[in-house]
């Protein structure tokens, strides 16, 4: 490799993108100004102060979506996300329009910007793609993920292939070393990478050698929590006297944000039945044609203080698909799952029927996602903590639905949702409902582990030989 060639700088990277986005944006919106014809009652001032509303909003919907975020996949993805972030700002300029103005050419205008502005965005995430990617003129950072083999091989996998897109990564297992071999190793192998990354299973004398020596190199640092570590990102800075001390407040739900919660629930389940009636009796006839058997099943699951509740989805499976396997999770290529089945899960289109639920009040749009009962026993007796997501009511959607695939280990699902109870807002509510948007369009978010691996494995080597070329 040429000694011109530069390490890529992840963090850097995504500050700059944020910044082409904006210098792209408001150039769109100027050449509309410019270019498009003026909008009837509406006034130079109003245009001028709707077109940086326009602007602000699709940059704000880019960022809580997590354009912007170094774990973003590719061009897809960010093409999903700057598509969904103009549908949506649309949405509310045209609000605006109807509440304000009810100018007929000026939601023509915004329909024109809206398709500029996806244009625009696709072409610069292209260009800066084609020049992040050339390996003649930057290279992907190297990281190390240190682990246990016994504790964290799966994980070590996932991370190592899930960040090949912009890491050369690699994984290490210090397990059976003492700690002066520890040390050794640290010394030796650190100063080759540009991140490390540190998983749970090392104990607390291997984590602290690996985080000081990380600290002394300068270099970027991840690390994987361990359960009971979850709730402390959200520690705040008291004092006792003099003595420095991190406060974790308990965390639940006051009267207010359950009151709002609720409503909330219930308004946006109405307008989302509403929206979804065609599409939710499409499916129904679709499944009714393809595949013997009822449309919907109810199955019992356990929601906020362990209460049973019978959940409502679409039918992907077999008749009777438990009746000689007995209760297990869904598989890869799994023999159960009908051919109309594979498509509803995957654009997680199965969960649809949960909208009664919602409205019921035995489920909430986000929650962490309901469980089944004997699942919950086996769970509670390996996972330490588990019990406490049912602080809150069973989901819709979540932040492990969200964030994880259909093969996602219970350990980090667990890990998410004790997350979300543990730095519960509004806000974050509203961030899990854009996100699982986004991952609808997302086939990575239904693929198993085997699925992951292959894909990966396959686009590295695709990208290698193209490199040799």
């Amino acid at each position: 490799m040429s000694k011109n060639v530069k390490v890529r700088n992840m963090r850097n990277e995504y500050r700059y993108s944020f910044m082409w986005d904006l210098l792209v944006l408001s150039m769109v919106l100027l050449l509309g100004e410019f270019l498009l014809p003026k909008s009837g009652p509406i006034g130079t001032r109003s245009m001028l102060t709707l077109y940086v509303i326009d602007g602000g909003l699709t940059l704000f919907f880019m960022y809580i979506m997590e354009k912007y975020s170094i774990t973003i996949s590719g061009l897809y993805e960010k093409a999903v996300i700057n598509i969904l972030s103009n549908i949506y700002t649309l949405v509310i300029i045209s609000f605006i329009n109807l509440i304000f103005f009810t100018s007929l050419n000026k939601f023509v205008i915004d329909v024109y910007l809206a398709v500029g502005k996806v244009v625009a965005l696709f072409v610069t995430d292209f260009i800066l793609e084609k020049i992040r990617n050339n390996p003649k003129i930057r290279s992907n950072p190297k990281l190390l993920i240190l682990g246990s083999s016994s504790k964290n091989f799966n994980r070590m996998k996932r991370i190592k292939y899930g960040v090949l897109k912009n890491y050369e990564s690699w994984y290490e297992s210090i397990e059976g070393m003492s700690l002066e071999e520890v040390e050794a190793f640290v010394d030796e192998q650190f100063v080759k990478y540009d991140a490390i990354c540190v998983l749970d299973g090392l104990s607390e004398e291997e984590y602290s050698i690996a985080v000081k020596k990380t600290m002394e190199l300068n270099i970027d640092l991840f690390v994987v929590p361990k359960l009971i570590d979850v709730g402390k990102t959200n520690a705040k800075l008291v004092r006792f006297d003099d003595v420095l001390t991190l406060y974790m407040p308990k965390k639940t739900l006051s009267d207010i944000e359950k009151f709002l919660k609720r409503t909330i629930d219930i308004v946006l389940s109405f307008i989302g039945l509403v929206i979804a009636a065609i599409p939710m009796a499409l499916i129904a006839l679709v499944i009714k044609i393809t595949s013997p058997g009822p449309i919907f099943y109810c199955q019992s699951r356990l929601t906020k203080d362990k209460k049973e509740f019978g959940i409502y989805k679409f039918r992907t499976m077999i008749p009777d698909a438990e009746k000689l396997s007995g209760p297990k999770f869904a598989e890869k290529d799994d023999p159960r799952i009908t051919p109309i089945g594979k498509i509803l899960r995957a654009c997680r289109l199965d969960e649809l029927p949960q909208i009664l639920n919602i409205l019921k009040g035995d489920m909430s749009i986000v929650g962490p996602r309901p469980e089944r009962g004997v699942f919950v026993e086996q769970f509670e007796k390996e996972i330490e903590n588990y019990d406490y997501r049912f602080e809150v009511k069973a989901g819709l959607t979540s932040l492990s639905h969200v964030y994880g695939r259909y093969s996602t280990y219970i350990h980090d699902r667990t890990y998410y949702d004790l997350f979300y109870i543990t730095h519960y807002s509004l806000f974050m509510d509203f961030k899990i409902i854009l996100l699982t948007s986004k991952i609808m369009f997302l086939k990575s978010a239904a693929e198993g582990e085997d699925d992951f691996k292959e894909k990966t494995i396959a686009n590295t080597e695709k990208e290698a030989k193209a490199v040799e070329k």
